[in-house]
């Protein structure tokens, strides 16, 4: 018996099915006797199915395990999300220029000048930070305040930071420099159609008197060294916080961190002998009375081996407390859909994301022999006010709702869902995104993966014309405080399988 049944009004061309039976006999008939063959054939139970009403368990987790080292943008400020709470963020880390930065004194290759004012001195110190990214309200006035850690502290370029069991660096109680009561400005320069500069900046003054004291010091005045901050230079800076103040309802703020930098400015005064052509006495004398700057970097990295050389990271905290997702307050817990309403969150940042277990998928083989012809997974998420995140991934989950690693530790590379495609950008036009996991669901099917669950998460991408996918196997927290929440009823696994009768 052949049938063809659907379960959505998806219907197959029944004359393809005889095509292909018919074809199947013809073949076998130049090596069977036709009547036996007919009959074996004519008896099997085949038919193409569709179905977008499998099972789906959908859960909100709290992963311990989300690396938030290096990422793209360094992230302050806060806001209140009205189904998550309270969400504020700051940033920690290093800044230099390969532990040492040296300054070579600009006199237009004249060299027998006269000094009156050696660059000895820091005239002032700036650091600049670049706008990049906001959520929230940008109307809504901001102190934003720059301080060094704590003595007993330290970064490192090599460690790994996560999102939630990473503990908050205690900084020194006088603040380096601060602005206060600004509105934050998260908005192209309109003069400027291409290049770094087309984001307005956050200009904050370091004027703590130790700190400008010890930049001072570290010029070799009696050599007129080019050396500018000698080595050692991370070992008694160990690093910043920043941070900020400002009421509930403000806005969390992304500085691009490969473009923020430390500007020191220094002036210097010299004179020399400008000669006519003809050399005479008539020459002058011209003083120059100008000045220098010099960076220290927070983007540095080893032209060698492309890592890092200074260590960042971005702590998001969230207070959840009055709602369902409240209950999620230890790594691992996991809040199921009909314990929140039929919701379920997914906010990278701050370590939320969204376990999908599909426990009716292997009943469709009872009885049957299934082969997946092409199976989506679709969420369709909820009127967003908030900046959806561009691009989902899937994760293979421990049944204790911890992303699969490559070693124990915790440290090692995430095993992706593999198939045709482990990652999924939004699409506005359809308010979807959809994984084609068609090889996933048949090795699921077949034995050969034995999955707990799979996690949903955002990722920082790399894409290129060749291919579109996770940039590193650790670093998988967006650098964005995006999140996206789903309807547990907007959830489908759509399959398309063959399946032949036992």
């Amino acid at each position: 018996m052949v049938s063809i049944i659907s379960t959505q009004n998806w219907w197959v061309n029944k004359s393809l099915i005889a095509g292909f039976i018919l074809s199947s006999c013809l073949f076998l008939t130049a090596c069977e006797d036709p009547q036996e063959i007919g009959s074996e054939v004519f008896v099997q139970d085949i038919g193409l199915l569709y179905t977008d009403t499998l099972t789906i368990d959908a859960s909100t987790v709290l992963i311990d395990s989300m690396v938030t080292s290096t990422t793209a943008n360094l992230l302050v400020g806060r806001y209140t999300d009205p189904s998550l709470g309270l969400v504020e963020a700051s940033s920690f880390f290093q800044i230099a220029n390969a532990d040492t930065l040296r300054s070579e004194v600009d006199t237009a290759g004249r060299k027998a000048v006269t000094w009156i004012r050696f660059p000895s001195k820091a005239d002032s110190i700036r650091l600049i930070l670049p706008y990049s990214y906001y959520q929230g309200d940008t109307l809504q006035k901001q102190t934003f305040k720059v301080s060094q850690l704590a003595d007993n502290v330290s970064l490192d370029a090599t460690a790994t930071y996560y999102t939630t069991n990473t503990p908050t660096p205690v900084l020194k109680s006088t603040i380096l420099g601060q602005v206060q009561n600004v509105k934050v400005r998260p908005v192209k320069n309109k003069y400027i159609i291409s290049g770094v500069d087309r984001f307005d900046t956050l200009r904050i003054p370091i004027l703590e008197t130790t700190f400008v004291n010890f930049i001072k010091s570290q010029r070799d005045l009696t050599t007129k060294d080019d050396v500018l901050i000698g080595t050692g230079f991370k070992d008694k800076i160990r690093g910043f916080g920043l941070t900020s103040e400002s009421n509930r309802n403000a806005a969390v703020v992304g500085f691009a961190a490969d473009r923020t930098i430390m500007r020191i400015y220094y002036s210097y005064k010299y004179v020399y002998t400008l000669r006519n052509v003809a050399n005479t006495a008539d020459s002058i004398r011209v003083t120059v009375d100008t000045t220098k700057t010099n960076n220290l970097y927070v983007g540095l990295y080893n032209r060698t081996t492309g890592v890092s050389s200074n260590a960042r990271f971005n702590k998001i905290t969230t207070n959840r407390s009055g709602g369902a997702f409240a209950k999620l307050v230890n790594p691992t817990d996991a809040l199921s859909s009909p314990q929140s309403n039929n919701l379920v969150v997914l906010q990278p940042s701050a370590g939320l994301a969204v376990n999908v277990k599909f426990p009716s998928l292997l009943k469709l083989k009872e009885r049957k022999d299934i082969a997946i012809n092409k199976a989506e997974l679709v969420l369709e998420p909820n009127a967003a006010i908030y900046t959806l995140p561009s691009d989902l991934v899937l994760i293979e989950s421990t049944p204790t709702n911890r992303p699969v690693r490559s070693t124990t530790t915790g440290d090692g590379s995430l095993l992706f869902v593999v198939g045709e495609g482990s990652t999924a950008a939004y699409a506005a036009k359809t308010n979807s995104y959809t994984f084609n996991v068609t090889s996933s669901l048949q090795n699921i099917l077949s034995g050969r993966n034995k999955t707990n669950g799979w996690l949903l998460s955002a990722d920082t991408f790399v894409a290129s014309s060749a291919s579109r996918g996770p940039s590193s196997g650790k670093n998988i927290v967006s650098s964005e405080v995006d999140r996206a929440i789903f309807d547990y009823k907007k959830i489908k696994l759509k399959l398309y399988y063959t399946y032949v009768g036992r």
